[in-house]
């Protein structure tokens, strides 16, 4: 059986990536629940992980903490140190991925397709990891997680992000003449990965739900199902769930990343990558204006750094309607 998870970061934010992360894991022996005529209730991945993987990010046996991005950013002079120890423990887990020593090769290694255009410099500027700790470190937190996933007779199946930048964002946009319909346009696209992914598997897919609508029969009907049926098994005000098909369990739900790991697995690399993608921003802007205030592109600090940098856009040929998001 494959259990998956899709989350978002970078929806709202003025500058920057819109980032949405999946991962997927493949469950084994009584790991895994069937999927009948109603949705299986979903294994508790943090509870069969325990021997390495928690959701606290403090935890006296130091192990990894999984949980809803937004909860493992702190303050202090690491804030990423959580999310960083996460995040590469699960993307080193491949056999051929060895050490993950710039975002380059962690983007290679999550897959990350960085839809932006040459008008992006910044983007050629690979920046080295981890940042928050040794490398020595990383590998035993990768060790960690690997012990733990073979306890729990599961393997990771899939762990990814795609980056939509301002261009692509802004030309989806001017297609799609809708922000939802931008980032729903991207999630499905991660289902369809999963889809494929599953092969004749039986999967459960949860997806955390934006806003309030409960009915996501058309769009499944016209981006994922291929002629199959769709039925709808439940649509509330907090959890809205298909089946595509034969087989293939599809949830939107009202935070999912608290009642999914592979949701706030997602979370986590949706949202690390962007803040990559943000460091390698902030980086190539200082080289050229030495002691500008950084930003995390949200709307209104991003209107104070883009007003900062605008005569290095004049400069450098970027209009500010490819460095800027709609919003």
């Amino acid at each position: 059986m494959i259990y998956a998870g899709i989350d978002e970061a970078g929806y709202g934010p003025l500058l920057g990536p819109l980032c949405i992360g999946a991962s997927a894991f493949r469950l084994a022996g009584d790991a895994a629940p069937a999927i009948g005529s109603t949705p299986a209730s979903p294994p508790d991945l943090w509870k069969l992980l325990d021997a390495g993987v928690c959701r606290k990010p403090k935890d006296a046996r130091r192990r990894i903490a999984v949980a809803d991005s937004k909860k493992l950013k702190s303050a202090g002079k690491q804030p990423l140190v959580h999310l960083e120890r996460g995040v590469l423990s699960f993307a080193q887990l491949a056999d051929a991925a060895g050490d993950i020593a710039t975002d380059d090769a962690l983007f290679a290694q999550l897959g990350v397709r960085a839809r932006a255009s040459a008008l992006a410099p910044w983007h050629a500027l690979s920046l080295p990891l981890p940042e928050c700790m040794t490398a020595a470190e990383a590998g035993i937190a990768r060790s960690t997680v690997r012990r733990a996933l073979a306890r729990g007779e599961c393997e990771l199946a899939h762990f990814g992000v795609t980056a939509l930048d301002a261009p692509a964002f802004n030309a989806l946009y001017r297609t799609l003449a809708n922000k939802a319909h931008v980032n729903m346009s991207v999630v499905f696209e991660a289902v369809r990965h999963i889809d494929m992914l599953r092969g004749d598997e039986p999967a459960l897919l949860a997806i955390d739900r934006q806003g309030g609508r409960s009915d996501y029969t058309r769009e499944l009907d016209a981006h994922v199902a291929r002629g199959r049926r769709v039925r709808t098994i439940e649509e509330s005000d907090t959890r809205s769930a298909y089946e595509v098909g034969d087989g293939f369990v599809i949830t939107f739900e009202v935070e999912a990343e608290e009642r999914h790991l592979p949701v706030a697995l997602a979370s986590m690399g949706a949202k690390y990558t962007r803040e990559l993608f943000m460091r390698r921003l902030n980086a190539w802007f200082a080289e050229r204006m030495p002691g500008i205030e950084p930003t995390a592109g949200y709307v209104e600090d991003g209107r104070r750094f883009l007003t900062e940098v605008k005569p290095i856009l004049v400069r450098e040929a970027i209009p500010e309607s490819e460095f800027t998001r709609v919003v």
